[in-house]
């Protein structure tokens, strides 16, 4: 059939048109929607007739178009990066995977197609394969949308931009890497938190600590660390843990306060109103350690340095701790003891820590599981913090983890996987 209106216009207005020929029948969420079928109408040039469709089953019929947009001999003939069809599947991608809440979607040159997985709760799934002529085309849209050299394909690049879909708006870090075959692209889907408005004020959905759904010991303490007035304490766990969002979840609990809140960010992944953030810029010589000898002398009293993983950034951070900062960070270990040991590989000595050390947190997300016959929904925290003096708060991370065993939360299964064999 042919489309008698671009997708990119369906999409926008969650439309799908249903016949080729005047007058025109249209699936849409409200059929007394006056407005909207003016505007279609307008668009079209023909009286339409509604007909009333849950929104499902819209983006099902604007895939099945979509789908035949792609599959059309001129569409490969036409396949320049600023065609509509590959301005179109680049917006759907991300739109459909940040609705299905992907953290990432994997683009893989595989034999004679693209492949396409998404990353949810932690797990890479296959999403769709794409014809194979879209992957020159789909590559170069992302870089030029993320300022990336598009004529060297023999190094690996990084970039970044920013989406406003018809659903979602998220900043998008785009990676890409020479592989057999092509160039792999991974791109990190990092959702804006929407702001709704109340008359002149605004409420951000981004919650504070109680999001994390702590318990009552790990919430008070908590709490304390983000209102102590200087100190250092740091939140350890693999890449993709959550550490950011817990830092993020404990700063946005004082950033009403009177106080100057400046973060240091590689990169500045979700928006902090009412906090400084900066952005480290290593090929420029802006790392880290520069960036926190600047921000000391900008008055701040809390500090968030995105990672601890140097020793010059070490020692200023711990100097800043000791002179009357609070300082959050995080650092790669598999274990809140395992942090002491990395502090004093990075040239921290132990006095010096137990003089300003507030507490080292240690996570993992696991994925829920509300009944054995169920699919796995979302994902939790599980945590441990460790005390300057070496006691646990409420138990071990994997003492927790079996804690949520118990309470029919996840399973064996589930811990298996984060966790592995080991303990």
């Amino acid at each position: 059939m042919e489309q008698p209106l671009s997708t990119k216009w369906c999409r926008e207005h969650g439309i799908a048109i249903l016949s080729d020929t005047p007058p025109y029948k249209v699936a849409i969420q409200d059929d007394c929607d006056e407005i909207l079928l003016e505007k279609i109408r307008i668009e079209l040039g023909s009286p339409v007739v509604p007909q009333k469709a849950p929104l499902a089953e819209i983006r099902r019929l604007q895939g099945n178009t979509f789908n035949a947009d792609l599959a059309e001999k001129d569409s490969a003939q036409n396949s320049s990066w600023e065609s509509e069809p590959i301005v179109n599947l680049v917006e759907s991608l991300l739109d459909d995977a940040l609705e299905k809440k992907a953290t990432d979607i994997h683009l893989e040159p595989d034999g004679g197609h693209l492949r396409v997985r998404l990353r949810q709760d932690g797990l890479l799934n296959e999403y769709r394969t794409l014809p194979l002529w879209t992957c020159e085309p789909v590559l170069v849209r992302l870089k030029i949308l993320s300022e990336i050299d598009i004529t060297d394909r023999r190094i690996p690049h990084d970039g970044s931009f920013s989406f406003c879909g018809c659903r979602h708006n998220a900043n998008v870090r785009v990676s890409t890497l020479p592989v057999q075959g092509g160039e792999k692209c991974v791109l990190r889907l990092l959702p804006i938190a929407e702001t709704q408005s109340f008359g002149k004020e605004t409420k951000n959905d981004f919650k504070g600590l109680d999001s994390l759904k702590l318990s009552k010991a790990h919430l008070l303490f908590l709490r304390q660390v983000f209102n102590s007035p200087q100190g250092i304490f740091l939140v350890t766990g693999p890449t993709g843990s959550g550490k950011t969002t817990t830092l993020h979840a404990g700063l946005q609990e004082i950033l009403h306060k009177q106080v100057n809140v400046t973060t240091i960010e590689d990169p500045v992944e979700y928006p902090l109103e009412g906090a400084a953030q900066v952005q480290v810029n290593e090929k420029c010589g802006f790392t880290f350690a520069v960036a926190l000898r600047a921000i000391l002398r900008q008055d701040p009293d809390v500090i968030l340095v995105g990672e601890i993983r140097d020793p010059e950034t070490a020692q200023i951070a711990l100097r800043a701790a000791q002179t009357g900062h609070l300082v959050v960070s995080t650092l790669h270990t598999n274990s809140a003891k395992a942090a002491f040991t990395r502090l004093y590989d990075l040239g921290i000595s132990q006095a010096s820590l137990q003089e300003s050390l507030l507490g080292v947190m240690a996570q993992r997300l696991v994925r829920c599981r509300p009944s054995p016959e169920k699919s796995y929904s979302g994902r939790t925290a599980v945590i441990e913090i460790l005390k300057p003096d070496g006691e646990y708060i409420d138990g071990t991370l994997r003492e927790n983890a079996i804690w949520l065993v118990q309470a029919g939360k996840t399973d064996e299964a589930e811990l298996k996987r984060v966790f592995g064999n080991v303990g």
